[in-house]
């Protein structure tokens, strides 16, 4: 370990904004470098970035380099990888994080095959030990078992951080960082990828672990019919439909949708658990929600241990009921709208 000890992360920044999971790995690197008594450096590559060095400072950054060159406006791994390999090497740091996603998958480990250096993916919680040893736990055989791993010493120690696990730490705009403007010399002509364009994702199909409301469906929903009360009420609430590994077995909705230990690990501002027993599995991907309900007909569902409000009653009536009431609220705020809007003619 180097005298002065530094905890990188690798920030993800999409048409000038930092992604969650990006700050919810700066958090956790904060908590790291504190127990290093050492710096959190943040490093985000784009193409006119400046103004994200306060952003990066405001949750926690002590130092910001920005990987400024046109090539880095959009992802291109080959690039990158030139880019951020060449800045480790000589800046040396002891640590380096970056969120396990679709980006990060791909890049922490080519840059750690760049660099030699040992990776631990998809962890769920990170420490340093006695020896100033990076470990991360991460999810085996099928979720089923926890396994802590070491990386090695020598070089930076690496582990992308598994999204939607992590808190995001407040946010504080009065914090300042140092701020270093690399220009990284690049050659297109080196790379084997040509990027022909940018295809955006519809809205409505966002990942679950970004998403802020999310309506999951368990096997008490009884039928993949039902799962269109589910789809109603979650366009009411602008979220997206998920399921348990009930709902899933059932065919009823696809793997991709699964809420749970292996599935994916979520933390919406509301979750709405529909007809779901509330197994420890499925508990463990979204128990860090910021406000769970509960709808079961089953009184003594673990559901309901983990939930802010519990509703007992036949899951499809309940929904029914629901979806009702934000019709009526739906229809209210047009008519004020429409009043208003008449209103400012005369």
């Amino acid at each position: 370990m180097s005298e002065n000890k530094s905890v990188w992360v690798l920030a993800e920044q999409k048409e000038g904004q930092i992604e969650a999971a990006s700050l919810e790995t700066l958090s956790c690197g904060r908590q790291l470098a504190d127990d290093l008594g050492g710096w959190l450096v943040a490093v985000v590559a784009g193409s006119d970035i400046r103004d994200l060095a306060g952003v990066l400072a405001s949750y926690g950054a002590d130092e910001v380099f920005l990987l400024d060159n046109p090539l880095l406006l959009e992802y291109n791994a080959e690039l990158y990888v030139e880019a951020l390999s060449g800045l480790i090497k000589d800046e040396n740091p002891d640590v380096l994080l970056c969120g396990a996603t679709l980006t990060g998958r791909d890049l922490a480990p080519r840059v750690a095959a760049r660099l030699s250096a040992g990776l631990v993916s998809e962890c769920i919680s990170l420490a340093i030990n006695q020896e100033g040893r990076l470990s991360g736990t991460r999810l085996t055989h099928g979720g089923m078992v926890s396994s802590t791993i070491l990386c090695p010493a020598s070089g930076p120690q690496m582990a992308t951080v598994k999204p939607g696990i992590m808190t995001i730490d407040r946010q504080d705009t009065a914090r300042k960082a140092e701020t270093r403007i690399i220009t990284p010399e690049l050659g297109r002509s080196k790379s084997h990828i040509r990027l022909k364009g940018v295809v955006k994702a519809d809205p409505d199909k966002i990942s679950l672990d970004e998403a802020d409301v999310i309506v999951a469906g368990g096997k008490g929903v009884a039928s993949r019919e039902n799962l269109q009360l589910l789809e109603e009420m979650a366009g009411q609430l602008g979220g997206i439909v998920a399921g348990s590994l009930g709902a899933i077995d059932e065919g009823w909705l696809p793997r991709k949708k699964l809420v749970g230990q292996t599935g994916t690990t979520v933390a919406p501002k509301l979750y709405i658990a529909c007809g779901i027993s509330g197994s420890i599995y499925h508990v463990l991907g979204m128990r860090d929600s910021g406000f769970v309900i509960a709808i079961n007909k089953d009184r003594n569902a673990p559901i309901f241990k983990v939930a802010d409000m519990s509703i007992i009653g036949d899951t499809t009536e309940i929904i029914s009921a629901i979806i009702e009431q934000l019709r009526g609220l739906a229809g209210e705020t047009s008519k004020n709208h429409g009043e208003a809007g008449n209103a400012g003619k005369v």
